[in-house]
């Protein structure tokens, strides 16, 4: 018989552990939900101990760790760390604690069941430090965010959404997770009447949404029927109303809707849209500019005080410099951030002032953005499927000139 210890403040998660775990036999789970429950279960050996480290949330780590280990020289430990309650030193300390005891650590940014599942997952021999959520996953997700505010990830969202969307052979979503400050609405000048993701949060609460939903949900743009733009809420005092838990369901679905999804989000981990969605992707874009204050010190700053307890290492995530001149060196950015370069967006005429749309064109086409345009297809075709990435990557061939001619007159008629 294999004795478990789980320590989790959940009156139901030892059930829920259970049922994933369904498929083990000669387990018996002891289930606590305090400190003084846990110093005092100490006294009885076990094989596995998993602890959610917000139960210990007036506890210096030190403290129960060290006790921990002390006590149960022989279980195999795994700690979940928790975000909401412990700053970044002392994760810092949990961290080195548990790799000195070689205790696994589950990064934060996981859901309720996201962090059991990771638990599940390593009573059943599989010790990944980074766990992802199981399940099948159909279309692909992509995250994009910039190091500091108006770094332009919005801008390479929505361009990137267009280039792929010009295949015609793909069902793209375009996502505005940047719940503070959503802009694609205004970026794209969508005037449909009801833009907004609020009206879907009854369905996320109850993790009830479909894929039909969430198509029925989003606005199209410029009659490309393809794309399907999911805006963000003017109800921006609610952005942080939104759990982990509804992220995630989110994610999912537009998983099973999309072929492609990207998601344009917040610079800053502070909001589950933000650190679900960097946490659940498949690509990774961190967009930046040639300024030491975004790409060095903000993005720096938020990695070493949150990302890397997510379970993210620079190598994970790609890196687009954007507003580049002749006389940046991308190369040596990337370099410095141990990231690979995924783009060098060229800077147009205008500066600031020409965004994802400019005068009611998406920049993505118009005239005189060649170079920007070239940029674009080549990240598109990073997310295409091999056999679509002909479609994604257009290189000025008839099919882009065709949407182009589109897309300039709807703009004027509509």
């Amino acid at each position: 018989m294999t004795k478990l210890l789980l320590i989790h403040p959940e009156a139901d998660a030892a059930d829920r552990l259970s049922a994933l775990l369904g498929s083990v036999r000669g387990l018996d789970i002891r289930h606590i939900r305090g400190r003084e429950s846990f110093f005092s279960r100490l006294e009885e050996p076990f094989d596995l101990v998993m602890v959610h480290a917000g139960v210990f949330y007036d506890v210096y780590p030190w403290e129960w760790v060290q006790e921990l280990s002390r006590r149960q020289p022989q279980a195999q430990a795994a700690i979940a760390l928790d975000a909401s309650v412990y700053d970044s030193f002392l994760l810092e300390a949990i961290s080195r604690m548990a790799d000195q005891h070689h205790y696994t650590i589950i990064p934060i940014g996981l859901t309720g069941d996201g962090m059991l599942e990771a638990f599940a997952s390593i009573v059943n021999g599989d010790r990944k430090d980074s766990p992802g959520s199981p399940g099948h996953r159909e279309g692909s997700l992509t995250a994009v965010w910039s190091a500091a505010s108006k770094d332009g990830a919005t801008t390479i969202a929505v361009s990137t959404a267009l280039s792929l969307a010009a295949s015609g052979r793909m069902t793209i979503g375009l996502i505005d997770g940047n719940l503070h400050n959503p802009e694609i609405r205004s970026f794209l000048n969508l005037t449909d009447p009801d833009p907004s993701g609020f009206k879907l949060r009854p369905k996320l609460q109850t993790q009830t949404l479909t894929p039909g939903d969430l198509i029925d949900a989003c606005v199209s743009y410029r009659k490309i029927p393809n794309l399907h733009i999911l805006t963000g809420s003017r109800r921006r005092d609610t952005a942080l109303d939104v759990t982990p838990e509804m992220m995630a369901h989110l994610l999912r679905t537009a998983r099973a809707a999309f072929d492609i999804t990207i998601v344009d989000l917040n610079s800053y981990p502070d909001n589950a849209a933000t650190i679900c969605t960097v946490r659940e992707a498949d690509h990774r874009w961190l967009v930046a500019q040639n300024h030491y204050a975004s790409f060095q010190m903000s993005w720096g700053e938020w990695y070493e005080c949150y990302w890397k307890y997510a379970g993210l290492v620079p190598g994970d995530v790609s890196f687009i410099l954007n507003r580049t001149t002749a006389d940046d060196k991308p190369e040596r950015i990337a370099e410095l951030l141990r990231m690979p370069l995924a783009a060098a967006v060229p800077n147009l005429g205008g500066g600031l002032g020409r965004k994802a749309v400019h005068e009611g064109n998406p920049l993505y086409l118009s005239s005189g953005t060649e170079s920007f345009t070239t940029q674009i297809d080549r990240l598109a075709a990073r997310l295409a499927p091999t056999n679509e990435q002909g479609g994604a990557a257009l290189a000025g061939g008839t099919v882009r000139r065709k949407i182009g001619l589109l897309q300039r007159w709807t703009a004027l008629f509509g």
